[in-house]
């Protein structure tokens, strides 16, 4: 072995273990039946949706923001913490206490292929949006999305994934999925729809309205700038979940979340 093999070796040897375990994470997540669930839905959906001026562009237009804004997060949550609890439900913690690698080093893996794999999915699905954007001429100008509203899809499919491994770490047990599903969605909803500040605090776009009252305006790159904190606030809590890590997690998830609301603060009126 050569010297520069004795340095660099380990740290390869690391980068490739990390990258195969993300690798797993990613294949793990693809192959899980409830993440299935959403081309069904959204095809019993659009089949049933009576389209007032047929389904032209526009309407496939929304479809594809409801689709990655509204229904993907909300199965991809309880899909990516199946997948995150899913060692713990099988009884292979023990198992998996004594390999080589740590579960700070599984934990971040788990994130990484999770969120990796989702936030290129609401990149596509922006994509889609903005091509049928450029090639339709009959999309009303309120119904467009920004590029700043495009570029947070990726974050929020990425954010609900990542919000599902959180719920994975912090509540393990029986119905902590569900108890994270009402604590972050339908609670965040009503709690954060009583303040002027409006419900775009939540892990959502800026473009999403609620009962028929838009949100706040807020600035889209600021937004998206929060919601890549949001999702950095929710790798950092479910990396250093463990008892003896908690240091790393205020040291780390510190100036990270302060980070995340002063962009947030920003985008205030």
């Amino acid at each position: 072995m050569t010297v520069v093999e004795s340095v660099t070796g380990p740290r390869t040897a690391i980068s490739r273990r990390l990258a195969t375990l993300i690798g797993r994470e990613a294949r793990h997540l693809a192959r899980h039946p409830v993440l299935w669930l959403i081309p069904p839905i959204v095809v019993v959906t659009t089949s049933l949706d009576g389209a007032s001026a047929g389904r032209n562009a526009s309407y496939w237009y929304g479809t594809v923001f409801v689709a990655a804004a509204f229904f993907a997060p909300l199965i991809v949550l309880f899909a990516a913490n199946l997948v995150a609890s899913s060692a713990r439900r099988s009884r292979a913690e023990e198992m998996l206490s004594v390999t080589p690698t740590t579960d700070t080093r599984r934990t971040l893996a788990m994130c990484l292929g999770i969120a990796l794999p989702l936030a290129g999915t609401g990149a596509i699905a922006a994509g889609a949006m903005a091509l049928i954007d450029s090639r339709a001429t009959n999309i009303q100008a309120d119904e467009l999305l920004t590029t700043g509203e495009l570029a947070q899809l990726p974050f929020v499919l990425a954010g609900a994934g990542l919000l599902g491994v959180l719920g994975a770490r912090w509540l393990p047990f029986t119905g902590g999925a569900l108890i994270t599903f009402v604590a972050a969605t339908l609670g965040g909803t009503v709690v954060f729809g009583r303040f002027d500040s409006g419900i775009w605090w939540m892990w959502w776009s800026t473009s999403t309205t609620f009962e028929g009252v838009p949100p706040v305006p807020g600035e889209p790159w600021l937004h998206v700038a929060y919601l890549a904190g949001l999702c950095a606030c929710a790798t950092v809590a479910a990396v250093y979940r463990d008892r003896t890590q908690w240091t790393r997690l205020a040291l780390v998830g510190g100036p990270i979340l302060a980070a995340t609301l002063a962009v947030g603060w920003l985008q205030l009126p």
